[in-house]
């Protein structure tokens, strides 16, 4: 026989007892409902309790490998702007394009410009007209890539005449021509407008050809004569740097327009900076498509020529082209003279 506590009096009584001999009460062995269910709900508490703060921590929990890939992403960035703000050599120009390319395919959302910095060469001008090539194609970050490309390929001419980086000025070259363009304008009342201009400009009335050529380019920001033909007209009134903004813009248009490097050449030649002006004579020489001609150009302007530091120029690159360029293409030309000769004696 089995003994329990009274649930009234606590005495020990049998479990089989009907009522107690002690208090009379009846059952009492038997716990109520109510204590059972007041037992059960407070072991469902404690039970829900228990799940509910375990499921928060689990929610605050990060894996490793998660936080390894964060803290690899803040890393990211940080090399990128340890590379905008400390690179400012010409070969870290390439690595900065490559860097920027590839943070652009990551945050599409973020515009190249802000992560790439102003080129060297090219200043800031007052001649907004200029600017809104750019601004009003949508073509922004383009249009200074393909800047910063050009800057690039008179950083290679620097040395030696860019001999050494033939590969790369030819690459340079492609990459500026597949790139985005401002869209085609009235092309043919800028032309019309344009010859007006080289009318003005060969009677001597820079001031009105400027005026004219401005005018051209705001009818067709796509014409890459036109915006030449305002960055001479510039220079031959005398404000070199609106003339190196526009020559330059030409460049990124055509990079391998022989008049715009040779303009840009003497831009920098009245500046002083002889060196430039070479790298720019040097590109001149490198894609004309008739460097005889070109040479003789160049020795005609040089022989009338009263800017010394321009003269100093010319003279380098004249020398450096016949050593260079100027004798292959001779015996080119020479072969070529033979090939027809032959044709026409077995005519």
């Amino acid at each position: 026989m089995a003994l329990n506590n009274c649930k009234e009096c606590r005495k020990e009584i049998s479990t089989e007892a009907k009522t107690c001999p002690y208090c009379g009460i009846n059952n009492p062995g038997v716990i109520d409902s109510n204590r059972r269910v007041g037992l059960f709900v407070l072991v469902l508490m404690i039970c829900l309790g228990i799940f509910v703060v375990t499921r928060h921590e689990i929610a605050g929990y990060q894996p490793p490998e998660k936080a390894q890939i964060n803290e690899n992403k803040v890393a990211v960035v940080d090399k990128v702007k340890q590379i905008v703000n400390s690179r400012q050599s010409s070969s870290a120009q390439s690595l900065l394009l490559d860097s920027v390319a590839e943070e652009a395919s990551k945050t599409p959302e973020q515009s190249v410009l802000q992560i790439l910095p102003k080129s060297p060469a090219i200043q800031e001008l007052p001649k907004q007209e200029l600017l809104e090539q750019q601004d009003k194609a949508g073509n922004i970050s383009s249009a200074n890539i393909s800047q910063t490309m050009v800057v690039q390929m008179l950083e290679y001419a620097l040395n030696a005449g860019g001999l050494s980086h033939e590969s790369a000025l030819q690459q340079l070259k492609q990459q500026i021509e597949n790139s985005s363009k401002p869209e085609q304008g009235n092309k043919k009342a800028a032309r019309a407008v344009n010859f007006k201009g080289l009318v003005a400009l060969k009677e001597g009335g820079f001031n009105k050809a400027v005026e004219l050529f401005e005018k051209a380019n705001k009818l067709d920001r796509s014409d890459v004569e036109v915006i030449n033909n305002l960055g001479f007209s510039y220079l031959r009134q005398g404000d070199i740097n609106a003339a190196q903004q526009a020559i330059t813009s030409a460049l990124t248009l055509s990079p391998g327009r022989t008049t715009a490097w040779e303009n840009l050449g003497e831009v920098f030649g009245k500046k002083g900076e002889v060196n430039k002006a070479v790298a720019c004579f040097s590109n001149a020489y490198r894609f004309s498509k008739d460097r005889l001609t070109l040479h003789q150009y160049m020795k005609g302007r040089n022989e009338k020529e009263d800017d010394m530091r321009l003269k100093q120029a010319r003279e380098k690159v004249i020398n450096w082209a016949e050593i260079n360029y100027l004798n292959s293409s001779k015996n080119t030309q020479q072969k070529e003279s033979v090939r027809h000769d032959l044709v026409d004696t077995k005519k």
